[in-house]
């Protein structure tokens, strides 16, 4: 959209037309057409107008997302802008709960909202529940917070954290490595490849993730990231945790607030993980983005 800018030069204000056009998920250009010290008519405004859309360049277009929607999310990131840097106390003060919940309750972990809740803010285990279903409640927060402060590269040493992070202290026989053996998706036709390929095939994706980045639309980035992280199945278990997680980051790096991924869509989030699997990005980058403006686009009653 374009606007008016006033600048001030000596003792003289001059106005420009001037609209912000984004060339990629990390560049924007402002382009300016230059009105004289008084705004014109709205004719000759026109004309100008007219003039500025010849300057500006084409902006960049999703790859997955419809228009429409690319816009909308566009919209939402600019509604985001108090997330500087990586969100913290500005998310909303259920969010960690939230969060946890669903993703634990994904896996099959079978604490309840409130118990969640009770266990992190109190640190109180509820009277029956099993230990370890306590302890991933507490690990998805100690994950959390180590993934929102990270600042480095997304690479094999910060994968193996984030998975140590959702996985320690429980049965997991490796935590913070790749697997050592074969493993299967339950209820999935998809094979992740054998342990010995793991980690030549994590390298490639953390290569063509610093190359897609630079040009890929950011919620479909972090769409492709998760699915080809729960693609390669890396881990021996929290692949699940650890995927999601690496969604979120790649979104809050671009001022996107972080998604939860909520336990009630787990068929439909599934069956979108399984269309990914075959090649077919768009459906997971379109869900991501409607979930996005669900849980954060206000919407008039």
């Amino acid at each position: 959209m374009a606007f008016i800018e006033k600048q001030r030069h000596g003792k003289h204000a001059y106005y420009y037309l001037v609209k912000s056009v984004r060339l990629s998920p990390t560049s924007v250009k402002k382009v300016r057409v230059f009105l004289g010290r008084q705004v014109p008519g709205h004719d000759e405004l026109q004309t100008r107008f007219a003039e500025l859309e010849r300057k500006a360049p084409k902006p960049y277009a999703a790859r997955w997302m419809p228009k429409e929607l690319a816009e909308r999310v566009e919209d939402l990131r600019a509604a985001a802008l108090i997330f500087k840097g990586l969100p913290g106390e500005n998310l909303p003060k259920d969010f960690l709960v939230r969060f946890t919940y669903n993703t634990n309750a994904i896996e099959g972990n079978p604490l309840t909202l409130r118990q969640t809740a009770l266990i992190l803010a109190d640190g109180i285990a509820p009277q029956g529940a099993r230990t370890q279903d306590v302890v991933e409640v507490l690990n998805s927060k100690d994950a959390w917070e180590f993934v929102k402060a990270y600042r480095g590269p997304i690479n094999r040493r910060f994968v193996c954290r984030v998975q140590h992070e959702v996985t320690k202290n429980t049965s997991c026989r490796i935590q913070g490595a790749y697997r050592d053996g074969e493993v299967g998706i339950t209820g999935a036709e998809w094979k992740p490849p054998k342990a010995a390929d793991v980690p030549s095939r994590m390298e490639a994706i953390f290569k063509e993730y610093s190359a897609m980045k630079k040009s890929l639309h950011p919620v479909e980035l972090a769409a492709w990231l998760h699915n080809r992280a729960v693609q390669i199945h890396p881990f021996t278990d929290g692949n699940g945790r650890t995927a999601r997680l690496l969604m979120n980051l790649v979104l809050m790096r671009a001022r996107f607030p972080p998604v939860v991924i909520e336990v009630r869509n787990k068929e439909q989030y599934y069956r979108m993980i399984e269309e990914a699997d075959h090649g077919r990005r768009g459906p997971f980058a379109r869900f991501l983005a409607s979930e996005l403006l669900r849980q954060y686009a206000r919407t008039e009653e």
